[in-house]
């Protein structure tokens, strides 16, 4: 009996909190993202086949791959904070005209 309560409470709040609900909905589908790809690496054989000259390779282009995503994100960082800057700058160039 008072599980059920409980269950009921729980309920209830996810209703009256639209914010919690959101965030437990996403934790829950991350959640799934998880045991699906953990569930399909498991049962799948895939690079079973490759030879270890094979592996080291496609960990190389990995460790690339990561790499310039890192780079790209850095470069997409300094882009934002330029137009950042420069807007901040044209800003006080309007005030100071008035």
């Amino acid at each position: 009996m008072p599980l059920i309560i409980f269950v009921v409470i729980i309920v209830g709040l996810l209703f009256l909190f639209p914010r919690i609900r959101e965030r437990l909905v996403e934790e829950i589908k991350a959640l799934s993202d998880v045991l699906v790809v953990g569930f399909l690496r498991s049962t799948s054989r895939f690079g079973d086949e490759l030879t270890e000259e094979g592996k080291s390779e496609q960990y190389r282009w990995r460790g690339q791959r990561l790499r310039n995503l890192r780079g790209l994100a850095l470069r997409s960082q300094e882009a934002i904070s330029r137009q950042r800057s420069a807007i901040s700058k044209n800003e006080g160039q309007s005030k100071n005209q008035l």
